[in-house]
């Protein structure tokens, strides 16, 4: 009987004018514990609202907290994906640059190798002796006064220079005949092959010169002959010549 009768005292005391009711009031036991009771539940009410209100005030505190964390979390979304989007056009830019840069080195190892590669360059004269044929059958014209000899590749033993690498080369000659009425030949020979001739008949003091641009093989040769039925003259001031160097390796 006591429980029911404090909880209609509870909310009479807790109602909108804030005391009891004077006819309640009255048909309810006098007694300071019971009283007491109904202040302290009173209070337990106030503090429990109080609390809700604070507990609400927070929980949107912290759905404020969260929605500006989310709104962050875009942000930063956005940012890493345009950032990611900049690292691969970076990436991207440096694939080219890296192949533009070997390209650039490629092309400056063979510019280097081209200059700094195999140098090539002779030049001999004939003899100071004098005249030479004519013979009945063609002869090897050996120019045994070397002038310039830069690889070593002429062999003036035998008048036969001979490629140290694959390239393109120029060879020119040049002849002199001062027998009047006699014939004066020479042929330009690649490997086993004649692939020039000259020929003029002196009148006393002829000369012929020529040239040709080859491309030889490593240890391709070319050497010069003296045409059957042929004379030359040479002396010290070195009237047939013989001269080649490489333009550049294939």
């Amino acid at each position: 009987m006591r429980a029911p009768l404090l909880l209609v005292l509870l909310f009479c005391v807790t109602g909108e004018s804030g005391g009891v009711d004077p006819g309640l009031q009255a048909s309810v036991p006098a007694g300071s514990e019971i009283w007491s009771e109904l202040r302290a539940l009173k209070n337990m009410v106030v503090q429990q609202e109080e609390e809700l209100s604070n507990t609400k005030a927070e929980l949107q505190t912290q759905r404020d907290t969260v929605s500006s964390l989310e709104n962050e979390n875009r942000a930063l979304v956005s940012r890493v994906t345009a950032s990611e989007v900049e690292v691969s056009a970076l990436r991207e830019e440096l694939d080219v640059s890296k192949t533009e840069l070997q390209l650039t080195r490629n092309t400056l190892d063979e510019t280097g190798m081209r200059l700094s590669g195999t140098k090539v360059a002779f030049s001999a004269g004939l003899s100071n002796y004098g005249k030479f044929g004519p013979y009945n059958t063609e002869t090897n014209l050996v120019y045994k006064r070397v002038i310039t000899n830069i690889g070593g590749d002429y062999n003036s033993n035998t008048g036969v220079f001979t490629a140290p690498v694959r390239g393109v080369y120029y060879f020119s000659f040049t002849a002199l005949n001062n027998r009047n009425g006699e014939w004066m030949a020479v042929n330009m020979y690649r490997d086993s092959r004649r692939i020039l001739h000259n020929s003029k008949q002196s009148d006393g003091h002829t000369f012929i010169s020529n040239a040709l641009v080859l491309q030889l093989d490593r240890g391709g040769v070319v050497y010069m002959r003296l045409h059957e039925n042929s004379g030359l003259y040479d002396d010290s001031d070195n009237w047939n010549t013989f001269s080649g160097f490489l333009l550049y390796e294939l």
